[in-house]
């Protein structure tokens, strides 16, 4: 019986890409790399904000990790002028997690994004203490490691197989699978249903209100 949930933010609770891609190419910019379109930054998400840079400069710069920091610090300053971009939901999502508040589940958000982003959007995103716990990459490993899910899991008081992991990505799976929860894959977002159904979610979803159809 499924208890809680927590929910990935970029491209399954909102589409993040616009306000991300315009810090990425404000650092590419300014180190003289050229800049990247939706898709290429849609593609590179989902490792946390170190791998996205590093995925997206030149391979002989992303092997100096000294350089890589460098870019990575102009990028997250970059990052925390253009993030409030991102200030609304996809359709029929604010309203399927407000409901699935009222149906007494425990909700959080579990994103690679640096912890500070992630919080500040969860406020923009939705009223006050419908989100228990919006958390983002801290000094715990990032998804797909299972050690934050399941401190989640622990700080809402419900067992692992008591909680669904909601994302659209193979890392969101990957992370539900390796927490040992019921994982739940959203085909709207930045990765393909198939991909989604190879790394073995449990229920792929099409649109954000068929959540409320999984979770009564």
């Amino acid at each position: 019986m499924i208890k809680a949930i927590i929910f990935d933010l970029d491209g399954t609770l909102a589409d993040t890409i616009g306000s991300i891609r315009r810090a990425v190419n404000l650092a590419m910019s300014h180190y003289g790399f050229a800049e990247h379109s939706y898709d290429a930054v849609r593609c590179a998400i989902g490792n946390g904000a170190r791998m996205l840079i590093r995925r997206l400069i030149p391979a002989e710069v992303a092997a100096d990790e000294a350089r890589v920091d460098e870019i990575l610090d102009y990028y997250n300053a970059r990052y925390a002028e253009t993030y409030r971009d991102a200030n609304r939901c996809y359709d029929g999502m604010k309203h399927a997690v407000m409901t699935l508040h009222e149906r007494g589940y425990r909700l959080a958000i579990l994103s690679n994004k640096p912890d500070i982003f992630v919080r500040e959007l969860a406020k923009i995103l939705f009223p006050e203490n419908i989100i228990s716990i919006a958390q983002g990459q801290t000094d715990l490993p990032v998804k797909p490691d299972p050690s934050a899910p399941l401190d989640i899991a622990a700080r809402l008081d419900v067992n692992p197989n008591e909680c669904a992991f909601v994302g659209d990505s193979e890392v969101d799976i990957m992370t539900a699978k390796n927490a040992g929860m019921y994982s739940v894959g959203c085909s709207w977002g930045y990765r393909s249903r198939e991909l989604l159904s190879d790394t073995g979610a449990d229920i792929i979803i099409d649109t954000p209100p068929q959540i409320l159809n999984t979770f009564k």
